[in-house]
């Protein structure tokens, strides 16, 4: 049974995977793509910025029916807090998967770039 201390603990993942993919995103930009440290931070300050941006309202218009009791109607639960930690756990890992796919499609084109060189 999924309880509140799991979706805690699994919110702190999700929070770790988020910097983990944003430090790939560093790496692919310095090493691979060999951007200076200041024009990548630029970059991707800019590219954190818009993904959290995208991810917002994928949350707001799509994810945030399924999560927010509010939209949801159960006469008998006392307990509605289980439903924010879900929504957010559900922000979060998809705020991860948008940065793993950012950083794995700047990564392949480096690699393209580099080949054609």
């Amino acid at each position: 049974m999924i309880n509140e201390a799991t979706l805690a603990i699994l919110l702190v993942v999700f929070m770790m995977l988020n910097f983990v993919t944003v430090g790939y995103l560093f790496f692919v930009l310095i090493d691979k793509m060999r951007m200076s440290k200041v024009k990548s931070t630029l970059y991707i300050t800019l590219q954190v910025i818009s993904t959290f941006l995208v991810a917002l309202l994928f949350y707001h218009f799509v994810i945030s029916r399924f999560t927010d009791p509010a939209y949801l109607n159960f006469p008998n639960l006392r307990d509605y807090s289980l439903y924010y930690m879900i929504g957010w756990n559900a922000f979060f890992a998809f705020l991860a998967l948008l940065y793993l796919l950012n950083a794995i499609a700047h990564h392949i084109y480096a690699k393209r770039r580099l080949e054609s060189y």
